[in-house]
């Protein structure tokens, strides 16, 4: 996080020159993804999906951080982590990347613009990825789960810096731009871009974004860095930003926010406290629990009902708040020379945090939730060209007194899957597969997301049956009719 706080003072100085024993990546085109092979990442990630005492840590490195440097990450609508590596820094390359749970990473750099340097990645309400992109020609992009990259400029301020982003659910997504007219903007589905800055204090840093239970969107300004006052404040969906102060504590720097249950938004401030905001605005602080030179950098929800958060400060940690305030830290399992920084909770059951320190790497931490997919949807009978078979619904998690749903967003529901191939269209429980089916895998998959302020989505597929040929009734039927 240090070095990307650096970039709100200029993209020059957030270069990373490669150390002594740094190894160059071997070039590549731009013709497609590239997929990584990391067996050593599906070795750990077994590891973690053993763990299951509360706060255990389990990091997978990936390599020097000239190579990968990975910051914003979140749970995609396809259940896989999203992430934006910022490897070009080095002598890596900028993308936007996919890991599936068996271990599987993928990256995707077709489609951004030249000099591209992606920050952030949210899930937005169309079922794509959207992320901020604060290279040569700042743009704010999106990622089809399938890699299709498509970037939008126009409607940006001359200068601009867009940082953080948020989904709504209106389906816009809203972002933080730190640069030389520092604003909040929204973009629509549609690619359209508007920024609104009257309301931002004196030399404003607009920083971390985050949709409230009630879809308000809140954010934290960081302009006391820069000679301004900080601030935790809310925008409405009209562009109308209100700042609030009172209650942060001397010298406070907030970072990265986000929403907790009740209808209360939570806050890192990297001076050294957690800070909470009731949806009246009240703001309090929290520090008991913390270790000494703590620095907090992201907060997130989890499916404990807890917050969750990094801290890259002296002792690097991954720390758990409740809803009365009461921190608690876990060091254990965090490699030498970690920065642990963006956090968000996943369809394991775990929350997933990225490490930009000098190896960099994932992270994972239980927090002694279930997975969300406890028993995958199952095809019912033996499917046959002609005859229509079910998908019986699979068995979900309760994660915060909820149970997803399969009808909150379009993404949502069940899709039948063809020798690993979704097939468009097919969105019923139930299917009839043709006779040019016949022989196929046939599978069910079934999306649902929990709602706020978790919004993780769980993608559970059934185990395929093959595909036989006509009933005989109907093949009967065919010969007298040939007949």
């Amino acid at each position: 996080m240090r070095k990307l706080i650096a970039a709100a003072v200029g993209i020059g100085a957030l270069a990373v020159l490669p150390g002594p024993g740094a190894q160059a990546l071997p070039a590549r085109g731009l013709s497609g993804p590239v997929v990584h092979p990391l067996s050593p990442t599906a070795r750990a990630l077994a590891a973690s999906a053993r763990a299951r005492r509360p706060g255990t840590v389990t990091e997978i490195p990936l390599g020097s951080n000239v190579q990968i440097y990975l910051f914003g990450l979140t749970a995609g609508p396809d259940g896989n982590v999203w992430f934006a590596d910022q490897g070009c820094m080095g002598v890596g390359h900028c993308a936007i990347g996919r890991l599936t749970p068996q271990g599987q990473l993928t990256t995707f750099e077709h489609g951004l613009n030249p000099g591209s340097l992606p920050f952030t990645v949210v899930t937005g309400a169309d079922g794509d990825l959207w992320f901020t992109d604060n290279g040569r020609r700042p743009a704010i992009g999106r990622i089809t789960p399938q890699g299709h990259i498509t970037e939008f400029s126009r409607g940006l301020r001359h200068g601009s810096q867009p940082f953080e982003l948020t989904a709504t659910p209106s389906g816009d997504v809203w972002f933080t731009d730190q640069g030389a007219h520092p604003a909040l903007g929204r973009i629509t589905l549609a690619g359209k871009i508007t920024e609104f800055g009257h309301g931002l204090g004196r030399r404003s840093k607009p920083f971390g974004i985050a949709t409230g239970t009630d879809g308000q969107v809140w954010f934290t300004d960081r302009g006391c860095s820069n000679g301004g006052r900080c601030a935790v404040g809310r925008v409405s969906a009209s562009g109308q930003i209100a700042e609030l102060r009172h209650g942060l504590r001397p010298g406070a720097q907030p970072l990265g926010i986000a929403a907790g249950a009740a209808g209360q938004m939570w806050f890192a401030d990297s001076a050294g406290a957690i800070g909470q905001v009731s949806p009246a605005g009240a703001i309090t602080e929290h520090t008991r629990g913390l270790r000494a030179g703590s620095s907090p950098v992201a907060v997130a929800a989890g499916p404990d009902g807890a917050m969750w958060f990094t801290d890259e400060g002296q002792t690097p940690a991954v720390g758990r708040v409740s809803a009365g305030g009461a921190i608690r830290e876990f060091v254990r399992g965090i490699t030498p020379g970690a920065e642990p920084a963006a956090i968000a909770p996943a369809a394991d059951g775990k929350l997933w945090f990225t490490d930009e320190g000098s190896a960099s790497a994932f992270g994972a931490v239980t927090v002694g939730a279930r997975p969300g997919e406890l028993a995958a949807p199952r095809v019912m009978g033996a499917p046959s060209a002609g005859g229509a078979v079910a998908c019986q619904a699979g068995r979900f998690a309760t994660w915060l007194g909820s149970q997803p749903s399969a009808g909150a967003f379009r993404f949502d529901g069940f899709r039948w899957v063809r020798n690993d191939a979704v097939l468009g269209g097919h969105h019923s429980p139930r299917f009839t597969p043709s006779r040019h089916d016949a022989g196929a895998r046939l599978s069910c998959r079934e999306t649902v997301t929990y709602p706020p302020p978790l919004g993780v989505t769980v993608a559970a597929t059934s185990g395929s049956r093959r595909v036989g040929g006509a009933p005989a009734a109907i093949r009967s039927a065919r010969l007298r009719l040939v007949a």
